[in-house]
């Protein structure tokens, strides 16, 4: 036997483990269920994007399916660069082979969370462009459903953006999805799974960091359970948000079929009749940011504080034209006209 064998055979190994092959099997499912077979792994090197990379392993091996692992070196700590090298030599006994790129700032591009979060992303979406790829693998898990609710919370957002990371599928562009298949499992679940299969993964220290207003809202979780307010309770309150965001989905989705046609005279241009700005705000920005993210071909629109400034604008009655998300919003006589920017 090779030594190859013997690395793949002692990685298929642990799946005996029935956590382990439970998880798996749930994993494996959820790619098969969407027709994946190539993707790319986000990998930062901690636990839970280990444990991604394990069962992404196990899935390569099982059904002979090509799979890319990327790590992006933020170079933000001094000893980042260090630790890339380290895990790309570490998984490498694995049979894991990691491309490390890394991210080049400019003078003009401050270093913040926010900033290497969209450079990640972009470097990302141009390794899996290269790749013709179309599925990039997230390690998001269960507490990062509560943290980010919270955290959007604090931020105004509505019902939309509290549930919005809820999902297990997103939009990084118009060909390229990011598919996040553990938000029902817990961080420490994942931590058991990479100490057993690897028995290393990198500490950000970052994580005990309170500047970060992730970390103050882990230790706010944290202290709220004490108080009585934990994983059950949170799930009954984000299932009854989730139910009234996809009842304000419909009759947005309503609006649109029933208020708007595609002008076939010019390219791209979506008609609105006057109905269509009679419905309660919620459903008129719902259904306006949806337009404008499928006229602009966007998948991110306009934050809410600005798309409710242009609806009072279109509502009034002096209303002729305006731009917003990349598209220009017109008046004539009783409909409004939306086109993209670069069309007129």
């Amino acid at each position: 036997m090779t030594a190859k064998n013997k690395v793949n055979n002692k990685i298929l190994s642990h799946l005996k483990d029935k956590e382990l092959n439970k998880i798996y099997k749930n994993f494996e499912k959820f790619l098969k269920d969407r027709g994946i077979n190539s993707f790319t792994v986000s990998l930062s090197g901690g636990p839970d994007s280990l444990a991604l990379a394990y069962f992404s392993k196990c899935f390569q091996l099982i059904n002979n399916k090509k799979v890319y692992y990327v790590h992006i070196d933020h170079k933000i700590r001094k000893n980042s660069t260090a630790e890339a090298k380290d895990l790309k030599y570490f998984i490498k006994k694995f049979q894991i082979n990691c491309k490390i790129f890394t991210w080049k700032k400019t003078k003009k591009i401050r270093t913040t969370q926010k900033n290497a979060r969209i450079a990640r992303y972009g470097l990302l979406e141009k390794f899996c462009k290269k790749k013709k790829i179309n599925a990039l693998l997230l390690a998001h898990h269960q507490d990062d459903v509560y943290e980010n609710f919270f955290i959007r919370m604090l931020r105004g957002s509505g019902i939309k953006g509290l549930t919005s990371f809820s999902s297990k599928e997103t939009y990084i562009n118009k060909n390229l999805k990011g598919y996040r298949p553990f938000l029902d499992i817990k961080k420490e679940t994942l931590l058991k799974v990479t100490n057993k299969v690897f028995g290393y993964f990198i500490e950000d220290p970052s994580n005990f960091n309170n500047e970060f207003l992730r970390i103050r809202i882990r230790n706010l979780l944290n202290n709220l359970k004490h108080e009585g307010f934990g994983k059950e309770k949170f799930d009954l309150t984000y299932c009854n948000l989730h139910s009234a965001n996809e009842t304000l989905k419909y009759y947005s989705d309503q609006n649109i079929l029933k208020n708007t046609n595609c002008f076939s005279n010019k390219k791209n241009t979506i008609v609105i009749n006057f109905k269509f700005f009679k419905q309660p705000n919620e459903i008129v920005l719902r259904s306006l940011s949806s337009l404008i993210s499928k006229t602009n071909r966007k998948y991110y629109p306009p934050r809410g504080k600005i798309m409710l400034k242009k609806i009072k604008e279109m509502r009034g009655n002096s209303f002729k034209k305006t731009t917003v998300g990349g598209c220009i919003i017109e008046r004539v006589n009783n409909t409004t006209l939306i086109y993209p920017e670069n069309t007129k």
